[in-house]
């Protein structure tokens, strides 16, 4: 009888839209200790992600690839690792998302309460010099923080980067589907890169809390990502990453008109029992 292989308790969802920027993601998953699935989806049909480049960036794990036929966009794309994921027959424990020019450097996992939906830790935000990029691709451990060119974000608040627990985020994005279209005419009334991560952490605690009052995350005080923060949004989305002016009141009102569709669809669910 066949040896029946141990599921993989971790899924690393990778998003890519500019597939040379693996370049900087992939390798740093290969250097990972911790056994996990890497599930990758291309968001770019004009290229196509293989098995064989992923191998030569150097990541030999568990692979899973999603070449998308349309721009699907980053939610869209993050959606469909999950389906991905726990259709191919894995129920992860905790899944985490990666952007394809930042930088996943740990993925331990604490013995946490099953209240605990999510693990907040610290990440190194690098804004403006490509040389503090390329050090950090060849030795993530030793960064120099300086405040300006690197900044320590303690805690990282966001969703990318963050561990999720498989159930929570699977039944949240149950929800999201209803009203996705919703979604997508917000994001293309703005003229600078909608805030996807920030809604996607608003609408996981709102989810969280709705099923279970006393959920919470829980904060580890270490760095386990890096984020590029040089250009990135003009090169890979040919938007601003963010307004021009009034940039927290910009937010605050595109983040409560997110969060009003959460609340709308919540609503309706516990309506229907």
């Amino acid at each position: 009888m066949p040896m029946m292989r141990k599921k993989n308790n971790i899924v690393v969802g990778l998003t890519t839209v500019n597939t040379d920027l693996l370049r900087i993601s992939v390798p740093a998953l290969g250097r990972l200790r911790q056994k996990f699935m890497l599930v990758i989806y291309n968001d770019n049909p004009m290229e196509t992600v293989s098995r064989r480049q992923i191998r030569r960036l150097g990541y030999c794990g568990d692979l899973q690839i999603i070449n998308g036929t349309e721009n699907i966009g980053t939610l869209g794309a993050r959606m469909a690792i999950a389906d991905a994921a726990m259709c191919s027959g894995q129920m992860p424990e905790w899944v985490i998302y990666c952007d394809d020019d930042d930088i996943l450097t740990d993925l331990e996992i604490p013995g946490v309460s099953p209240d605990n939906f999510a693990i907040i830790q610290n990440t190194i935000v690098i804004r403006h010099r490509v040389c503090e990029l390329l050090h950090a691709m060849d030795n993530p451990s030793d960064i120099d923080i300086d405040g300006e060119n690197t900044i320590l974000m303690r805690p990282h608040i966001g969703f990318a980067g963050t561990l999720v627990r498989g159930k929570t985020l699977r039944k949240m994005f149950n929800v999201v589907g209803t009203f996705v279209d919703a979604i997508r005419k917000i994001d293309d009334s703005l003229d600078w890169r909608a805030p996807v991560d920030m809604m996607m952490w608003s609408y996981l605690n709102m989810f969280a809390r709705h099923e279970n009052p006393d959920a919470v995350p829980i904060y580890m005080d270490q760095v386990n990502y890096i984020k590029n923060e040089i250009d990135t949004s003009r090169i890979k989305y040919g938007r601003l990453a963010r307004p021009v002016r009034n940039v927290d009141e910009h937010l605050r009102r595109v983040l409560a008109k997110y969060d009003a569709l959460m609340r709308t669809a919540l609503d309706a669910a516990a309506r229907q029992g």
